[in-house]
């Protein structure tokens, strides 16, 4: 009995880890901004496409390639969300309701787009290392234990951010009025759009950091939507 209750505790684990990760994203964007973005779980599907590609053209070994994944994925799943941000969200003047309209159409745009782009099979991405701790039972995936120390560590870094940092409290008052805010000088719109890039550049690296563990496709974005949903909302 115990040693099943061990390895489910350590895939719950590694599963919480990154779901936190992408829970964050989406309570960055509703917490501040006061909308729901749909698309969400797109722009992880989109980050796990990304960091498979990028392993694929990035030579040198698969820790080249999931380094080199680390950061292009959420550079480029950033910079949609930063157009995404200034040409929908800005013109619709971030109404909540309409918001849920404009981002439902934008997560069938960017489902399409992948599956046209990169095809209906699944996709495989090598772990950067293959290093494994021996129990007495089974063996534990040292990449899975990376994982969850690299996702309490970014979840540290962004606290920190928020609650000791100029910018963190630009966000705090933000979220708390956007009219006194605005009356004190923050520029309003332009937090908006840093707020949006770094909830979908947070959930583009959770879906790098998972996508050697569970193979990326077009359909992967629903449950970590849901699931974001079920924890923010």
């Amino acid at each position: 009995f115990f040693p099943h209750l061990l390895l489910a505790l350590l895939e719950g684990t590694v599963a919480a880890a990154v779901l936190a990760l992408s829970a964050l994203g989406l309570s960055l964007v509703f917490g501040v901004m006061r909308v729901v973005n749909v698309a969400h779980g797109e722009f992880f599907m989109l980050g796990a496409m990304l960091a498979w590609w990028v392993a694929q053209m990035v030579p040198g070994g698969p820790a080249v390639g999931f380094l080199a994944a680390l950061i292009v994925a959420p550079v480029a799943v950033g910079a949609l969300a930063f157009v995404t941000e200034r040409l929908l969200l800005r013109r619709i003047n971030y109404d909540p309701e309409a918001t849920i309209v404009a981002t439902i159409g934008l997560m069938f745009v960017i489902q399409q787009l992948a599956l046209s782009v990169f095809g209906a099979d699944a996709k495989a991405v090598s772990a950067p290392f293959t290093y494994r701790i021996a129990l007495p039972w089974f063996g534990i995936s040292g990449y899975k234990l990376f994982v969850v120390a690299a996702s309490i560590l970014i979840l540290l870094g962004v606290w920190w951010v928020l609650a000791k940092t100029k910018w963190g409290l630009v966000m705090r008052v933000t979220q708390f009025d956007r009219e006194t805010a605005t009356a004190f000088g923050i520029p309003v719109t332009q937090v908006y759009s840093a707020v949006f890039v770094a909830g979908a550049a947070l959930v583009a690296v959770a879906a790098v950091l998972i996508v050697p563990i569970q193979q990326a496709h077009y359909l992967m974005g629903l449950d970590p939507l849901l699931m974001s949903f079920i924890v923010v909302i």
